[in-house]
């Protein structure tokens, strides 16, 4: 009997203790994949892209390299090729959430004409990518938890979104209230020389 007992001991004992060459944790849950596009074609013109004679020199986008949201791959902002369009985002802010779903929009529309970048900033992969599936948010996106790229820029508060040209320059910076279609579509046409139908 009591062999016994101390053989249902033993058993229990090394079940608890996870024997199937567990470490006796949970299992971590895999990070669900991220919605967002690789970062591969960031630093090319997009492909339908006509050189735009635009005034004014502009300020080079800074030098900072910052990993692809999906996949490892690392970009450096500064060979970043426009005409594009960047927003520095976080889903921890409501302005944020808010433009969020008009760059999709505008992504869609003007694919091979600007190319829209989002720099996820100061946030958590997790919080960001299940913000993005909820949006239905594919274009690419770089992911900056230190705030590299929003210190380099010179902005306090997000969002803000740069006007990038084709040599790389910041043409202009909007860092105000929540952008909408119309507004975003307009800024474009004004500082990048880019008017979509």
């Amino acid at each position: 009997m009591i062999r016994s007992l101390r053989a249902v001991a033993v058993v229990l004992v090394l079940a608890a203790a996870g024997c199937g060459g567990s470490d006796g944790g949970p299992s971590p849950s895999p990070e669900p994949p991220a919605p967002f596009t690789d970062c591969a074609a960031l630093t090319a013109p997009p492909p339908a892209a006509e050189p735009v004679a635009l005034s004014g020199e502009g300020k080079p986008l800074p030098e900072v390299a910052l990993p692809c949201f999906t996949g490892d791959q690392e970009v450096t902002v500064s060979a970043i090729r426009g005409p594009a369009v960047v927003n520095l985002w976080g889903s921890w802010c409501p302005p944020c959430r808010e433009e969020l779903p008009a760059f999709q929009r505008f992504a869609d529309r003007a694919a091979g004409k600007v190319t829209v970048i989002g720099v996820d900033t100061r946030d958590s992969r997790s919080a960001a990518g299940s913000l993005a599936a909820d949006l239905g948010l594919t274009y690419p996106n770089l992911f900056d938890p230190d705030e590299r790229l929003r210190v380099k820029v010179g902005v306090s508060a997000l969002p803000a979104t740069l006007f990038v040209d084709r040599d790389g320059r910041v043409r202009h910076l909007y860092n105000s209230t929540a952008l909408d279609d119309a507004t975003l579509a307009t800024l474009v046409a004004r500082h990048l020389g880019v008017t979509l139908p």
